[in-house]
Parts: C-alpha cells; sequence; structure tokens
C-alpha cells in the first residue's frame, strides 16, 4: 500500500505533529458537510432515519466552529453520491472548494457510485485535481465490497494514486450490513483502503478477529459510542497505531467525543501522535 511508507519527506516535528508550544495537532479524516441550501433538510432526516442526533447543522460553518472549539487543525470532507447521475458534479463541486486558498483548513475528498459508467476518466481527473481520495457507502450505494463491478474502481484508484474511504460495519438507517469483515478481508491488497469506525461500526468483536491486523487503515470514526474501551485498545494494539486515523463523522459525533474515545483507549504518546496526525499528514501528503 503506497500509504504505508515512512515519512522521508517530513520534518520529525511535523510528523509527529507538535506545533509550537507543545500543542498537539489534529487532522479529522472523517467529516461531512453539505450546501447551505440543503443542509438543514438533509441533517433532518438523516437524524429521523437513522436515529442519531447530529452536532451540527450540516453547513461548512458548523464544522469550521466546531474544530475551532475542539482543536482541530484540518478536516477532511467524505461526499456520497447516492445515485450514479450525481458523481461528476459532486466531484466538480468539492475539487473547486479545494482550490479555494481559504479553503485549506476543510479539504474534500471525492465520491464515486459502483453504477457510474465512466469510473476510470473520472477517477483520473479527481487525480488531476489534487483530490486524494474518494469516500463510498456500501448501505447507501447499495454495492459489496468485492462485488465483480467494484475492481474497475479499485484498478482506477490504485492506477491514479487515490485512496478510498469506506463506510465499514452496520448503518443505524438499514438493517443490511454490505460492508462486513468478511467482505472487506476479500479484497485486502486491491488498494490503499480506509475504513470507517475502526473497521466496523458495531461489530468490533468481528473486527477484532478478522480484520486487526490487516493490510487495511481504520479510522476511529464513532468509537465513542462503544463502552468496551478494553476492546477498542485491542484492536488497536492488534492493528498497529500506525494505520489508525483520526475521524469523528462529524456531525454525527463531535470532535472532543472521539477525542476523549481515543485517548481513554491509548495511553502512548507516540500512538496518540500517529491517531492524531501523523497518519493522516502522511497519507494525505502533507497538508498542515
Amino acid at each position: 500500500m503506497r500509504g504505508f511508507c515512512v515519512c522521508r519527506h517530513i520534518s520529525r516535528e511535523t510528523c509527529q505533529g507538535t506545533a509550537p508550544g507543545g500543542i498537539v495537532k489534529i487532522i479529522d479524516i472523517h467529516t461531512h458537510f453539505f450546501p447551505d441550501e440543503i443542509a438543514v433538510k438533509t441533517v433532518d432526516f438523516l437524524e429521523e432515519s437513522g436515529g442519531i442526533k447530529a452536532e451540527g447543522d450540516g453547513t461548512l460553518d458548523s464544522l469550521r466552529r466546531a474544530m475551532k472549539k475542539d482543536g482541530i487543525s484540518v478536516s477532511v470532507n467524505c461526499p456520497i453520491a447516492t445515485r450514479p447521475e450525481q458523481t461528476a458534479g459532486i466531484n466538480r463541486k468539492m475539487a473547486e472548494h479545494n482550490s479555494n486558498p481559504e479553503n485549506k483548513d476543510v479539504i474534500c475528498f471525492g465520491t464515486m457510485h459502483p453504477d457510474y459508467e465512466d469510473a476510470e476518466n473520472e477517477i483520473a481527473s479527481l487525480a488531476f485535481a489534487g483530490i486524494k481520495g474518494i469516500k463510498m457507502h456500501p448501505e447507501y450505494q447499495e454495492f459489496y465490497p468485492d462485488d465483480e463491478k467494484m475492481k474497475k474502481i479499485y484498478s482506477a484508484c490504485e492506477k491514479a494514486g487515490l485512496m478510498i474511504l469506506f463506510h465499514a460495519g452496520r448503518d443505524e438507517a438499514y438493517e443490511s450490513v454490505h460492508g462486513t469483515p468478511g467482505r472487506f478481508a476479500a479484497i485486502e491488497g486491491e488498494g490503499d483502503f480506509i475504513l470507517a469506525h475502526l473497521g466496523g461500526y458495531m461489530m468490533w468483536e468481528e473486527i477484532y478477529e478478522k480484520l486487526a491486523g490487516r493490510n487495511f487503515y481504520f479510522d476511529t470514526a464513532l468509537i465513542n459510542v462503544c463502552k468496551d474501551t478494553a476492546l477498542i485498545t485491542r484492536i488497536i494494539e492488534k492493528h498497529g497505531s500506525e494505520k489508525v486515523l483520526f475521524g469523528t463523522d462529524f456531525p454525527w459525533a463531535s470532535p472532543a467525543a472521539v477525542k476523549s474515545a481515543v485517548e481513554k483507549a491509548v495511553s502512548n504518546d507516540n500512538a496518540r501522535e500517529n491517531i492524531f496526525y501523523g497518519n493522516a499528514q502522511r497519507v494525505l501528503g502533507g497538508v498542515v
């Protein structure tokens, strides 16, 4: 995997994430914001369908307020195309956002729908625009990670140097689980993959047994809902802190809540620096 290279081109101070004065920088690899005109309506719908209370109104401004309040240096917005025809339009908006120098604090991934017809060219366009990765959601987009049709997307992302951040595990709004540990295990080695929710939301016992230690990144989004801190610790220790990225899934969790969950589960200072900053700084190619 491309992302596992050492930080040869990043200074020791930057790789560790320590700013002048000893303040630890934090990169949130997994957040969401929506266009102002639909943000409140979208969040209201998702709150009702998922039975989970949002920490903000879904706008970029609310994300920035949370970042300032909880000490986040950079956040990554992770859009999802729920229909094939949305893909190109969303990606153009994400590229436009990133091109604005005032938006260096919130950078955007792109998206890809599994049924989008021209995936290879679209992914190449994302890479040309400087976008580092795409977000995909097995439930929202109705696919299994090991579906045959996904192979063209993995191949195109690998060729273009893009990572894929997957929703993994359960989703409160769905009874089905498309992104199971077994399905993800079947695609190990096919690209640079980040599995959200520490490998699988609300499936952490199975994650420990089947995915921890494998060749994936995990993010920490929503691990604050897990009451078994010792299990979170065991997963991170087995997987390796160098393969865990801080993520929140904001607005579905506050940065402070997930940060606290990480700090309870991880006591080693070097491991915390990996998770909060160093790993994301490396895989994103230096954003702070």
